[in-house]
């Protein structure tokens, strides 16, 4: 059962690694890599997955939180805006890629930026939690 109630932290620890890992390692790789147009197309594929296996992993940990922890309050409500967060994330592609194609270079900055940001802001609530949590 312990093991169960601090699995939420661990997950967190994954979203962690993931984020730094996609960021850090492998879209600037990419980038270097492919030509440009290789690289749209692979960036187009993996960013969906990402956006989405952080937010199942976050929905994970809401779920765990509120059956077996309860009193951890705090990395709950961070657990929840990082899913709402990745979902804005996943839901704003569509716009994103329409942008770029269409040549409507500062609505794609806009909201490329925009995912940036939330996925910052994920990276630190998921942090976050370590610092919140309840041993």
């Amino acid at each position: 059962m312990q093991l169960i109630k601090n699995l939420p932290i661990l997950i967190s620890g994954i979203i962690i690694g993931i984020i730094i890992y996609q960021s850090l390692m492998i879209a600037p790789s990419i980038n270097k890599l492919l030509s440009n147009s290789d690289a749209s197309l692979y960036l187009r594929y993996i960013w969906p997955k990402f956006f989405v296996v952080i937010g199942l992993l976050s929905l994970l940990s809401i779920f765990i939180l509120s059956l077996f922890n309860s009193q951890q309050n705090i990395p709950k409500v961070l657990s929840i805006l990082s899913f709402i967060l990745m979902l804005i994330c996943y839901l704003i592609i569509p716009y994103m890629n329409d942008a770029k194609d269409s040549l409507r270079e500062s609505t794609f900055v806009i909201l490329h930026m925009l995912s940036i940001l939330m996925t910052i802001v994920t990276l630190i609530m998921n942090i976050s939690i370590f610092i919140f949590w309840k041993y």
